[in-house]
């Protein structure tokens, strides 16, 4: 306990209402921690270092917390967990009977004060931790959703166009199997046209001679 008490971390006597928490200046023994013990005068804001930790959606713990209403404790948890980290050397059983002892030496708090608080806060954490599970499990459930219906709508849009390719492929046919059959068609009455032309000029050729023929014969027996 002296050794505790040359550290800053209790005070053997005085310890009554007008307990005054030790200087921060006051010499260290190197073989032990410098943080001082809770005080009834101490801040009941020091949440610790841990409460800047952001979490995922963008909250710190300290936001957590007051999410949730933790009350304040003028010895939190987080002072407790630096107390244990400072004691770190001491072998396990020693360092929570030294835990204990400064308890029972400083009035201004007790070991339930951090470890309610350690529990409030756990329960905090659970509970938004529990918040952001079922924020991402219906954010999940929803991009699922909007995928199948951007894929419901992708294959409509997709089966449409093929439907419209395979219409204008059908009328593409039609209109060359149209136009094949018009030009067969003019064709063929060109062809018809042409062999009409030439029977009817052999017919007018033929008679033509045969009046030429006539009129040779019978020349030189006509009068002038």
């Amino acid at each position: 306990m002296s050794l505790l008490e040359r550290a800053g971390l209790v005070r053997q006597e005085g310890l009554g209402d007008d307990h005054v928490p030790p200087s921060p200046d006051a010499p260290a023994d190197s073989g032990a921690a410098a943080e001082p013990a809770a005080s009834a005068s101490a801040p009941t804001t020091d949440t610790g270092l841990a409460s800047a930790a952001p979490v995922p959606d963008g909250q710190t713990l300290e936001q957590v917390y007051a999410a949730s209403q933790v009350p304040a404790c003028s010895y939190p948890a987080e002072r407790l967990l630096r107390l244990v980290a400072g004691l770190n050397a001491m072998e396990e059983t020693l360092r929570r009977q030294t835990i204990h002892a400064i308890d029972a030496a400083d009035e201004s708090w007790t070991i339930d004060d951090p470890l309610g608080d350690a529990a409030a806060k756990i329960a905090a954490i659970e509970q938004h931790a529990s918040g952001l599970r079922a924020g991402l499990g219906q954010a999940e459930t929803q991009a699922q959703a909007e995928l199948a219906e951007l894929r419901r709508k992708q294959d409509a849009a997709v089966a449409e166009v093929k439907r419209q390719i395979a219409d204008l492929e059908g009328l593409l046919t039609r209109e060359v199997t149209r136009g094949a059959q018009e030009s067969a068609a003019i064709e063929s009455a060109l062809q018809m046209k042409k062999e009409a032309v030439s029977q009817e000029l052999a017919t007018l050729s033929r008679a033509a001679a045969d009046f030429r023929g006539l009129i040779a014969q019978f020349k030189t027996n006509l009068t002038p």
